[in-house]
């Protein structure tokens, strides 16, 4: 930041255009050997971003977006610490869009949004969801148009990995999958973990992409081992080849490291439809990860005064879309014959989409490695990024049963509150849930679908305790007692006789947050088919005049609320 530099002002055209860059949204050729994404960094509590928003078409015929800067980075991974402020002045520059949909006020931006509209979603911050910052449901910028954010960190948000991504109603899937996401670092989780201090880093942002081939989607049905999306690392390809309808071979990326080196990954899955399970596997056997941190917050480390606990010891790790996991883990031997990052079959249940076993990155590793960035640490004090501290012991205001459910022909999509009638995601509509700043509550959130989903909430994170009744499908590992924004729930069965699988959280609604913001499904052809609803928190619920929920209909559970 130059000494000239002038705070600008948040909104809508306040700021001069960014202009197009030429040549946008660059791929790597399947098999390259990885690099690490450029970075911006803060300077004296502030950072200043101009971002270009732009598409263009590959080889395939794929759309691609971008978020380019004016000197050609890509997505840039974007570093702050606790207290600091983004600023991102961001101009639309994609073709004017069709089909307009009216937004009711409060508006933020323009006041209809279309088929290439976009905003900025800075996922998993415990941020503010006003206009200007971290607001998504009126939030609407179209093509001509420029908007500031002014994005006010918390001082205690926690040190960790998050990330930005476009979420505009209807058209979020293929925006992420075509490329518009970054990674954004709360650095000081060093000073959380002092072992990580000068430790090799990887930072590897995972993003999906239509099919090579486009055969599996297409054909409207799973082709067993052919993925319903391909894989891109660090805009690498992962492209598979379908050999037969059970057959497809993978193109993974490269990745030289010197051999035994202790490394901190820092893995963001930002992609829009492709749920992991990832693994470190040399020869044939799946290597110890020592998770350091999830969803951006470091693990065992909210309650208690002294040091944070210890890091949690996994063999490999569901990462559902939009989830980041942060790990260390000891690079092959020269004697290893194979080792990769890989992510492991995943079944999806019946109506679900196919997430083969398949190899991501290939590593080699050689004496004259090139270096690994050894990222600058930045110290925080760690007792202040405790945000969560004695969410576990807090009194619960409010219990509530969430559910997923779609409709028969799977055209609509509910992220549905128990008592109320499903319907699916309207920016106009009254909020699902209304609660009071200070709340402390427990959502059930249950999955009556046949296919898998993917929970997240925007602007606070949840404790999880318990994963429940999930039949023949494996619990995720390692996430029970730590606090997320992202959390899987697996397939229903279909039988009656058999219980909806469910994960029961602890939401927290002690901090500053006050407004309307959204809970959806991250599966984000989900989320555009419906699944998506809206929560109020108030500063005051007894003298504040809310918007309230829609009137409940009688439910084979109860009421959507069981006060304690």
């Amino acid at each position: 930041m130059s000494p000239a530099w002038a705070q600008p002002a948040v909104g809508l055209n306040t700021a001069p255009a960014v202009p197009p860059v030429d040549n946008p949204c660059p791929r790597f050729t399947q098999g390259a050997e990885i690099s690490t994404p450029p970075a911006l960094y803060s300077q004296n509590g502030v950072l200043a971003v101009l971002f270009s928003y732009q598409q263009t078409t590959d080889a395939q015929g794929r759309t691609l977006y971008c978020y380019m800067t004016p000197d050609g980075l890509q997505n840039p991974t974007l570093n702050v610490l606790p207290g600091d402020t983004l600023y991102v002045t961001l101009t639309n520059n994609t073709p004017q869009g069709a089909n307009p949909m009216q937004l009711d006020p409060p508006n933020c931006g323009a006041l209809f949004m279309n088929s290439t509209s976009v905003n900025l979603h800075y996922h998993g911050t415990n941020t503010a969801p006003t206009c200007g910052s971290d607001e998504v449901i009126k939030t609407t910028i179209n093509s001509g148009d420029t908007f500031t954010y002014g994005l006010e960190f918390p001082t205690d948000e926690p040190p960790g990995l998050y990330w930005y991504h476009p979420h505009v109603h209807g058209i979020s899937d293929p925006a992420v999958m075509g490329g518009a996401t970054g990674a954004l670092v709360v650095e000081g989780i060093e000073s959380v973990f002092p072992v990580l201090q000068g430790m090799p880093q990887q930072m590897i942002v995972l993003r999906d992409q239509q099919q090579y081939q486009n055969v599996g989607e297409a054909s409207g049905t799973c082709w067993i081992g052919v993925p319903f999306r391909d894989v891109t690392v660090n805009n690498v390809p992962v492209n598979s080849y379908a050999l037969t309808r059970q057959v497809a071979i993978f193109m993974p990326a490269s990745l030289t490291v010197p051999a035994n080196q202790t490394q901190f990954w820092r893995v963001a899955n930002t992609s829009a439809d492709t749920i992991l399970d990832l693994a470190l596997n040399y020869d044939g056997v799946q290597q110890p990860l020592s998770i350091y941190a999830i969803d951006g917050v470091p693990v065992n480390s909210q309650d208690g005064t002294g040091p944070a606990g210890p890091p949690v010891s996994v063999s490999h790790f569901r990462l559902p879309p939009a989830s980041r996991v942060e790990f260390v883990a000891r690079m092959p031997g020269p004697g290893v014959r194979s080792a990769s990052f890989m992510t492991n079959n995943i079944n999806t249940g019946a109506d679900g989409d196919c997430n083969p076993m398949r190899r991501l990155i290939s590593l080699s590793t050689t004496d004259s490695a090139p270096t690994v960035t050894t990222a600058a640490h930045r110290p925080i004090d760690p007792t202040a990024a405790r945000r969560f501290a004695g969410l576990g012991d807090s009194a619960v205001s409010a219990e509530r049963l969430l559910y997923f459910a779609e409709n028969a022909d799977q055209t609509e999509f509910y992220m549905a509150v128990d008592g109320q009638a499903p319907h699916v995601f309207n920016p106009n509509q009254a909020p699902g849930i209304v609660t009071q700043q200070g709340a402390v509550e427990q959502w059930v959130v249950q999955n009556r679908s046949l296919e898998n989903h993917e929970f997240h909430i925007h602007q606070i994170h949840f404790l999880v305790q318990s994963q429940n009744d999930f039949g023949s499908a494996p619990q995720a590992p390692g996430i029970n007692n730590q606090y997320l924004d992202m959390i899987e729930v697996p397939a229903w069965s279909g039988n009656p006789s058999d219980p909806y699988p469910s994960v029961t959280l602890l939401m927290d609604f002690r901090g500053a947050v006050v407004g309307d913001f959204v809970f959806h499904c991250h599966l984000l052809n989900h989320e555009d088919l419906g699944m998506m609803n809206i929560i109020q928190v108030v500063a005051d619920l007894s003298e504040t005049e809310v918007r309230r929920p829609a009137p409940q209909v009688a439910h084979q559970h109860g009421g959507s609320v069981r006060p304690r």
